[in-house]
């Protein structure tokens, strides 16, 4: 009997140390949820009219979006970076961000992370996709 629970014993002991030394070293392993690591999962959608364009950010007056979008709604004002690399720019068969129009209706989808979102700041976007029509 006394054997039995001294080889539970030793069982249990080498699980708990296989687990600890089986953990990812520092810097790998799993993307930190915030800050510049973290992988961006969350879509946020903005719908309002564009401001201005100033190199590769684009400012517009925020009216509405998604969930995700309420700190901007509220603020009333957002401004989004685009990548010309990553960014698709849609404007009645125009491609590019310099054929965007001053007071054009923008529908911006841009990702991230949530627990950037879940804070009191706001972080940076960087669109995915600009869909733009003009004002009427």
């Amino acid at each position: 009997m006394k054997l039995k629970v001294l080889v539970v014993g030793v069982l249990a002991a080498a699980l708990c140390v296989s687990a600890a030394v089986a953990a990812p070293p520092p810097g790998k392993g799993k993307p930190q949820p915030t800050g510049p690591t973290c992988k961006p999962k969350v879509t946020v959608v903005l719908k309002g009219t564009l401001t201005g364009v100033s190199g590769s950010t684009l400012t517009m007056t925020v009216k509405g979006g998604n969930r995700w979008a309420r700190a901007w709604v509220n603020a009333g004002t957002a401004q989004v970076t685009v990548d010309p690399s990553m960014t698709k720019v849609r404007r009645n068969g125009a491609k590019t961000l310099a054929e965007l129009k001053p007071t054009d209706w923008l529908l911006v989808q841009a990702r991230a992370c949530k627990a950037d979102l879940m804070s009191n700041t706001l972080p940076t976007l960087t669109a995915v996709r600009i869909v733009a029509h003009p004002a009427t």
